[in-house]
């Protein structure tokens, strides 16, 4: 065969991401490029001078260099032990022979790709094509139980990971204790523990705890070597060579462990994904579920409710008259001993009926401070009970009402003082009057800077009031958490509130705008509201000079 040196397949076979290789016609290695070498782990000294087909192990491929010498094109795709190095790849490989300009055989051409990244790749697409299924099918198991559900999923892991075994645990909220939920069926007849433990605290867990404590997959390709975490396991158990368990997350908390033993090769990071994307599935699918039955419960109760709702309404149409009237009353009642609690309360915080002691002091403004509370609440419901029964009174006056937000704020100091809240004003004194009801526009404004201390965590509340042309413009701004421009327009309804969340945080009954609407309205003027979630809110009222 003629020499390689200064052929132009030759040189072109050197820039080429293929592994190329030239043989004569006793198959003989002549030429090779670098890649060839890299794929085979073998030197040029190595090949140069070998024969091809001794150095092959496979026949079919040792057929394919012989068709090529013969003549043929042969294509080869399989596996590849250099005999020269040893090393084992997977291969792509196309022998053709190699032809003279006169027309006769010099030899062979062999071209060969390593596909083992391709061959893995491809290997990724089926497991996940294969989770993909087993996921849809688990999302059709809308009528299976929990125990349905687990060990289907429990089974698929063992056959995504190419595992002989698997289980499946739930850790308790406070990621202490792991319960055993099941085993997959090869453990089940390897295993001869009798009473197999449930519970397992993560205290004294060895190796398969460590995803708990850790946070992370555990691989452990070796089992029988050494491990500081390994605590042993019973005899009867099953015997583990490689292990693998990961932890399923619900937001920062460990809901799961799920574990795999026993695959022929060694687990990798396409066995942590393919286990934990199918149990997060899972998980993601039994929350579903459990919300969906919960939900069907909820919608059985509630049709019962209204039912029995649409039979008491009626009667309670009857009876909001009576409860409004026992509104009356009560607040009535409660309005009189309120006034001598905080009275006296005051009395003795100021020592006027003797010395105070400082703690006495403490419990005193704690007295103070939700006894006033208390009055607010019990004038809330009674404003509304009389707004009802159209018999609220309103007695008209020249005020100033620079005055009355002083009055308000006085009010409400003690509550400005206890969240720490820097209160400004801007409030002339020289402002014209207005015509207004004094003791009701107090309630206003104590409602407002109420509502603004009860939603500014901390900041600061700012009063402000300037004259336009034929009215007082008045602004109550704070920094605190601002509300959604959507639910604006609801602010004023009668007992709303933004959520039943902002109900159990900040308390309240939802009365103080509606409250505030109404006063505003009979001294004819205008209230609203603009506001900036996380920004703060600002309520404007306009009133007639």
């Amino acid at each position: 065969m003629e020499s390689c040196s200064g052929n132009k397949y030759c040189l072109i076979s050197e820039d080429s991401a293929l592994g190329i290789f030239y043989f004569d016609k006793n198959g003989i290695f002549t030429h090779c490029n670098e890649n060839f070498l890299d794929i085979i782990g073998a030197t040029k000294e190595e090949v140069i001078g070998f024969n091809v087909i001794a150095s092959i192990k496979d026949e079919n491929m040792g057929d394919a260099v012989k068709a090529a010498l013969s003549g043929k094109s042969v294509h080869y795709e399989g596996e590849y032990r250099s005999v020269i190095s040893g090393k084992l790849t997977q291969i792509k490989a196309d022998y053709s022979p190699y032809i003279s300009e006169d027309g006769s055989l010099l030899g062979g051409i062999g071209i060969i790709e390593d596909i083992a990244e391709r061959n893995r790749a491809e290997e990724t697409l089926l497991l996940d094509e294969s989770r993909l299924e087993a996921l849809l099918q688990l999302n059709q198991m809308t009528d299976a139980s929990l125990q349905e559900i687990t060990d289907f999923t429990r089974e698929e892991a063992v056959r995504l990971t190419q595992s002989k075994l698997g289980y499946l645990s739930f850790m308790d909220e406070n990621e202490t204790v792991l319960t055993m939920h099941s085993w997959s069926r090869d453990a089940m007849e390897e295993c001869k523990i009798g009473d197999k433990p449930l519970v397992y605290p993560l205290e004294t867990t060895g190796l398969w705890g460590e995803a708990v404590r850790q946070r992370i997959p555990i691989i452990t390709n070796d089992y029988q070597a050494p491990n500081p975490f390994k605590k042993g396991y019973p005899e009867g158990h099953v015997e583990l060579k490689r292990h693998m368990n990961v932890p399923i997350f619900d937001g920062d908390r460990i809901v799961i462990v799920a574990g795999v033993g026993n695959k022929e090769e060694n687990y990798d990071e396409s066995d942590i994904r393919q286990l934990t994307l199918l149990m997060q599935g899972m998980w993601t699918h039994i929350q579903h579920k459990l919300a969906a039955d919960e939900l069907k419960q909820y919608s059985q109760e509630l049709t019962k409710i209204n039912k029995e709702l649409s039979e008491a309404n009626e009667e309670l149409k009857s009876l909001d008259k009576m409860k409004d009237e026992f509104i009356s009353n009560v607040s009535h009642e409660l309005k009189t001993p309120l006034v001598s609690i905080i009275g006296y309360s005051e009395l003795i915080y100021e020592g006027t009926l003797g010395n105070v002691r400082d703690q006495q002091k403490n419990a005193l403004e704690t007295i103070l401070r939700n006894s006033k509370r208390l009055r607010r609440l019990v004038d809330s419901l009674l404003h509304m009970s009389l707004t009802q029964a159209e018999a609220i009174e309103y007695v008209f006056e020249p005020v100033q009402i620079a005055e009355i937000i002083d009055d308000a704020i006085t009010d409400m100091i003690p509550l400005i003082n206890e969240k720490n809240l820097t209160i400004k004003k801007d409030v002339p004194d020289n402002l014209s009057d207005i015509r207004g009801d004094e003791h009701k526009l107090t309630d206003l404004f104590t409602h407002l800077i109420d509502n603004a201390v009860k939603f500014t965590p901390s900041g600061e509340i700012t009063l402000e009031t300037y004259e336009e042309e034929d009215s007082l413009h008045i602004k109550v701004s704070d920094t605190g958490i601002g509300i959604a421009k959507d639910l604006i327009p609801h602010l004023f309804q009668k007992f709303y509130q933004v959520d039943s969340s902002i109900r159990r945080k900040y308390g309240g009954t939802g009365l103080g705008l509606y409250i505030c609407k109404n006063i505003v309205e009979a001294h004819n003027g205008e209230i609203w509201v603009e506001s900036e979630e996380g920004v703060g809110t600002t309520v404007h009222i306009k009133i007639p000079k």
